[in-house]
């Protein structure tokens, strides 16, 4: 990483393919008998259709988190790394048109949210974009 904040490579002509790799990793560690749990912005123009592709033999609960503007804003000062103004554009734009099997709220608290994840995916009722035949 400090060789791309110091230039020597650019990270847009990295992103692809790192991503690219991730993905597949992901459904390897899944092939090959693990269970996962993944915490991932969908922030990419077509992730979420290759995502259902690599996932299709698997059952997977995708589940979504949401916060207030304000704390996503004061936790992408305090990490220092981002651009800012990412944390109002995700805010805006990841959640638009996705369908989940559940949706949480930061701020209803660990305990909370533990709770309701649980008793969700033990329910096995999936009806999220993962449930739905995969694309193409």
């Amino acid at each position: 990483m400090e060789r791309f904040r110091r230039g020597d490579f650019d990270w847009s002509d990295a992103r692809s393919a790192f991503f690219d790799g991730f993905h597949a990793s992901l459904a390897a560690y899944a092939d090959a008998g693990n269970n996962l749990i993944v915490e991932h912005i969908l922030d990419t123009e077509g992730w979420i259709e290759t995502l259902r592709r690599l996932f299709a033999p698997h059952d997977v609960f995708f589940v979504a988190v949401h916060c207030p503007l304000p704390l996503l804003i004061s936790r992408e000062a305090e990490r220092g790394d981002r651009r800012p103004g990412s944390a109002q554009r995700d805010f805006e734009t990841i959640h638009a048109g996705r369908l989940y099997d559940l949706e949480l709220d930061c701020e209803d608290g660990t305990d909370a949210n533990v709770q309701a994840l649980l008793a969700a995916w033990r329910s096995g009722r999936r009806s999220s974009e993962f449930a739905l035949p995969p694309p193409g």
